[in-house]
């Protein structure tokens, strides 16, 4: 599948993959299980890539999808983090600390060896459409990445490695440095910009924004919306509200807030972005697990009211524009004695740098799939 592809004679398929760090093993075990169900479905074997018109991810989303994109199975893209997230997240000297909690070379020198120093975004290696989201710091504004030829900004960025727009996606403040890239802009001038995580916008769950990409005519795609016409699959890292327990957060220093803040954006960022695409897009039919973690959430809080929430699920009622399915899982004790995973922790395993939880992570993953997904349900977008 071309990445500058035409829309078909057939539905477009999409897939986004949030942000979330280590629990990137929840999204990776469900694409492990999606591409097996796709393979048994059509009696032939693929890669994601081909099953797929356009893949976007942010931070940790955003190492899943470049990776899909190259043709990588999905149980390569798991195998990254069993094998090498204990040395990612591997502290750095106390006094380096005070800036970040880890180095970027152990994270840079795998994402050099499964990407490849030589892959540019303009790659033809790449083998369907690819959006990537990252914050730039110098300029203050989100940026999206993307290998599509008839795109806006695609000359500019084509030539920048593939494996830096991905750490740039990466770059979580208090956790890694920033990303330094050599950007050209429409005058040819060479701009040395700082980019950190795409999870400190509102895109640490990129769906919206890979919705419009296929469908707003200003990214060149203009595929046509409609609900047998459009498939997008979103699959989360896990959702939970952040709290403080009572009297502590006046006890609270810079670093604890630094954290909180970068947690419970990337949880208000999903949330924003799931209730959107709740709105405009329609679960799919049929026996079909559809998470609803993230504004289960909200409904606990009571913050918009009933009526809100109803609005929000009724959406806008006939007038959707695309299939959507969201796979997630809120890290709860319920939801997972639910699972039958008693033994994890819910606090422990929602932390995206627990590296001594990569296990759960990975058995939390396997049972959200199990539960989710269900390809089944959606052959018509794919046979």
């Amino acid at each position: 599948m071309n990445a500058s592809v035409s829309p078909l004679a057939r539905p477009m398929r999409l897939l986004s993959i949030d942000g979330g760090g280590l629990c990137g093993l929840i999204p990776a075990e469900c694409l492990i299980l999606m591409e097996k169900q796709l393979d048994d479905l059509t009696g032939h074997q693929l890669p994601l890539c081909d099953r797929f018109d356009l893949i976007g991810g942010t931070s940790t989303g955003a190492i899943l999808a470049a990776g899909l994109c190259l043709g990588l199975k999905a149980a390569e893209l798991r195998d990254f983090y069993l094998k090498f997230g204990k040395g990612i997240f591997t502290k750095v000297f106390f006094i380096t600390r005070l800036w970040h909690s880890y180095p970027s070379e152990p994270l840079e020198r795998h994402l050099k060896d499964v990407f490849g120093e030589s892959t540019m975004l303009g790659s033809d290696n790449l083998r369907t459409q690819l959006l990537i989201v990252a914050k730039n710091a110098t300029q203050g504004a989100t940026w999206f990445f993307s290998n599509n030829r008839r795109g806006k900004y695609f000359a500019n960025n084509a030539g920048l490695p593939l494996w830096q727009i991905v750490r740039a996606s990466s770059a979580a403040p208090t956790f890694f440095p920033p990303q330094k890239m050599n950007v050209l802009d429409e005058k040819g001038q060479v701009h040395n910009y700082e980019f950190i995580d795409g999870g400190v916008s509102t895109y640490n769950n990129p769906s919206l924004q890979v919705f419009l990409e296929a469908t707003d005519p200003q990214y060149k795609n203009g595929w046509p919306p409609g609900t047998d016409k459009l498939l997008l699959l979103s699959l989360g890292t896990g959702f939970n509200s952040i709290t403080i327990d009572e009297g502590k957060a006046s006890g609270y220093n810079l670093l604890d807030w630094a954290r909180y803040t970068v947690h419970g954006l990337m949880g208000d960022a999903n949330l924003q972005q799931n209730v959107l695409m709740h709105l405009i897009g329609q679960n799919p039919a049929g026996p079909v697990v559809t998470s609803t973690a993230e504004m289960d959430a909200v409904r606990g809080t009571g913050a918009p009211g009933e009526k809100a929430l109803a609005f929000m699920e009724n959406g806008l009622g006939a007038n959707k524009l695309l299939t959507y399915q969201r796979i997630t899982i809120s890290l709860t004790r319920e939801r997972l004695d639910g699972l039958g995973l008693k033994d994890i922790d819910p606090v422990k395993v929602r932390e995206m740098d627990a590296a001594d939880q990569i296990g759960n992570m990975q058995r939390v993953g396997a049972a959200v799939g199990k539960e989710q997904v269900k390809m089944e349900a959606l052959k018509q977008f794919f046979m």
